[in-house]
């Protein structure tokens, strides 16, 4: 396959069976491992989609500057996406996000720009978003995709993800019992979640949220390691409906399921995998053998290498 452009090497990433993770009575864990994505996480999935849409609705002209407030994977994929289609990129982050992300969207030739993190990572994103808002009413330049309340991020997950999982797994005839994800943007566990029921009526679907930003279970806004979910917002375009149970993951258990699936899979991700893969454990034990889980790796573990995830190493 020759492609135009990298773009067109967006998605296909596989399913990845756990062997050494799940136990005898446990049903089996499918993970989408988009590490191996192009921009190196799902983000490039949304990031390119809702570029797209937009030029299709001619939101976007040749000197249009995207600006988008995220807590990172979200700012990788759009410096991407404006890379290759010649747009200028901004990018607001909190500046509790791992430098890595910061120094990728630069090298992309994003401009970034980081806003506080004072230990309420909801405040520090609505702080975000906020600002990209000022920047939009004051130049007509710029155009903000706004991921939290733009439906072609979800669209990005039903056209890709959530089609390139049910492909799956109808050619090897399984059924899928479970699926389990984090949120941020909610566009996963909505636009995926909802494809699943569609043909799996029975599937039981678990939000995976950070112990120090359990907004569904009503805990404390605080910080936290798990970066990418438990933004401390619910976002507009999340479905909770869909939701049957919630998990709370600590940071510990998260990094301790990441360094996991490094060690005993093969499969370097990011501490937010760690938490959809723990939660996807207990769902995998509470379901029993001859059943199915699914979750994602939502992208590398490249860009942690200067967090707590590689403490002494």
């Amino acid at each position: 396959m020759i492609c135009d452009n990298v773009l067109e090497a967006v998605g296909s990433t596989p399913l990845v069976r756990l062997r050494r993770m799940t136990g005898p009575d446990d049903a089996q864990v499918l993970v989408k491992f988009e590490a191996v994505n192009v921009g190196g996480s799902v983000k490039t999935r949304t990031a390119l989609k809702m570029v797209e849409r937009a030029e299709e609705r001619g939101e976007l002209t040749p000197d249009s500057v995207i600006v988008e407030p995220t807590s990172g994977n979200q700012g990788v994929g759009l410096a991407l996406v404006a890379a290759v289609k010649g747009y200028a990129a901004r990018i607001i982050m909190p500046d509790s996000c791992s430098v890595e992300r910061r120094r990728i969207m630069e090298h992309y030739g994003a401009e970034v720009v980081c806003v506080h993190d004072e230990g309420d990572i909801g405040a520090c994103i609505e702080e975000c978003i906020a600002l990209a808002q000022r920047m939009a009413a004051e130049d007509p330049r710029v155009f903000v995709p706004q991921q939290f309340v733009n439906r072609d991020n979800l669209a990005a997950h039903v056209d890709g993800t959530a089609a390139e999982i049910l492909a799956d797994v109808r050619a090897a005839g399984i059924a899928i019992d479970g699926f389990c994800s984090g949120f941020g943007t909610g566009g996963t566990i909505t636009g995926v979640g909802a494809e699943l029921r569609a043909v799996f009526p029975e599937v039981q679907i678990w939000a995976a949220e950070p112990e120090h930003a359990a907004l569904l279970s009503g805990g404390a806004i605080g910080t936290h390691v798990q970066m990418g979910i438990g933004d401390g917002i619910l976002p507009a375009i999340m479905d909770t409906s869909l939701i049957d149970g919630i998990v709370v993951v600590t940071d510990e258990e998260a990094l301790a399921c990441a360094r996991r699936l490094a060690r005993e899979e093969g499969l370097f991700c990011g501490i937010s995998s760690g938490t959809n893969v723990a939660a996807a454990l207990r769902l995998a034990r509470k379901l029993g053998p001859d059943k199915t889980v699914v979750t994602l790796a939502p992208d590398t573990g490249e860009r942690y290498f200067s967090t707590v995830l590689f403490e002494g190493e």
